[in-house]
């Protein structure tokens, strides 16, 4: 599969392929079952930071925090439950274990990352990266 290029417009249906690609399954089902509810969304990256700084700051290769950590975890944002906190705290964790597990960055800086995307990502802030972001306006 090809993965987007930082600033490329993700369509639902390729949301749903990146998805699979991932093992998303809880969100190829929320998808699909509703596929009107979302909206195309700009892929920035590890929103809020340039890449490949970001591989100069933490020591990881950016291309593995991007694709490996930032991308899935844009998805489950992205299409997460408006409203779910449980939902986004886990994908919240998972992220965090990426970070560790596939960027192979170190805990503590994994641990501001994660901090960040709790501040951050918040639903009730609406920013483009904000839990829930492809639902439409209801």
């Amino acid at each position: 599969m090809k993965l987007p290029e930082i600033g490329d417009r993700i369509t639902t249906a390729e949301a749903l392929e990146l998805c699979r690609h991932y093992g998303l399954d809880y969100l190829v089902v929320r998808i699909e079952s509703a596929p009107d509810r979302y909206k195309d969304w700009k892929f920035d990256g590890c929103s809020g930071l340039p890449d490949e700084l970001m591989g100069l700051f933490t020591g990881c290769k950016w291309e593995d925090i991007t694709y490996h950590c930032c991308l899935p975890h844009d998805l489950a944002y992205g299409y997460g439950e408006l409203g779910n906190k449980t939902e986004r705290k886990d994908v919240d964790e998972k992220f965090y274990s990426d970070l560790v597990t596939k960027a192979d960055m170190h805990k503590w800086v994994a641990a501001a990352f994660l901090a960040a995307v709790r501040v951050g990502g918040a639903e009730a802030l609406g920013q483009s990266f904000s839990w829930g972001f492809a639902h439409k306006p209801v």
